[in-house]
């Protein structure tokens, strides 16, 4: 599908959300290919918004997911992989920022630890966000373990023999012995 008919598709399934729910807002729609993804961004302006968010971006999350699937339907391919993420007056920009500075901050911790570190639980967007942020990193990995809203990330170190950063620059201490015992 082209860009520019899942935008008709997008625009229509967004103003018919406007109009059925009353709410007084203006949007931007964004869509781009990010790593064979369509990438379609949706970001709602207004005063007084926060019933659009909910507590802890509750309803925000439940009404992407219920947008997404309204438009994965009304697109008809099944192979059609896109993603919609929507955003009210910045709020999900600046949770991903505090995301991704926690994700950053811990990897450190990692790092310097030299274990795992875990995570609180989150939500599937917010393990995503960590994820994609330490996953340009090649002395790390992540993964999410758990079930339901108990799930959560750890990032996991790799050790520094696993890099080849540390050589032994020993001596053998079993070729030694058997110096010794030629003697």
């Amino acid at each position: 599908m082209n860009n520019k008919d899942l935008s008709k598709i997008v625009d229509g399934e967004i103003g018919k959300f406007i109009s059925l729910s009353g709410v007084d807002t203006t949007y931007d729609l964004n869509i781009e290919e990010v790593e064979g993804t369509t990438q379609v961004d949706v970001s709602f302006e207004g005063d007084n918004l926060g019933y659009m968010i909910g507590n802890h971006g509750r309803h925000l999350d439940s009404l992407q997911y219920i947008l997404q699937l309204i438009i994965r339907r009304k697109v008809g391919e099944e192979d059609f992989n896109f993603r919609l993420t929507l955003d009210v007056s910045g709020y999900r920009e600046e949770r991903d920022a505090k995301i991704r500075e926690i994700a950053l901050q811990k990897a450190d911790d990692a790092r310097i630890l030299g274990e795992s570190i875990d995570l609180p639980a989150m939500k599937p967007y917010d393990r995503r966000v960590v994820h994609m942020t330490l996953q340009k990193f090649d002395d790390l990995k992540t993964e999410s373990y758990g079930e339901g809203r108990d799930r959560y990330v750890r990032i996991i170190p790799d050790s520094e023999e696993d890099l080849d950063l540390m050589k032994p620059t020993l001596p053998d201490s079993n070729s030694e012995e058997s110096e010794e015992g030629e003697e």
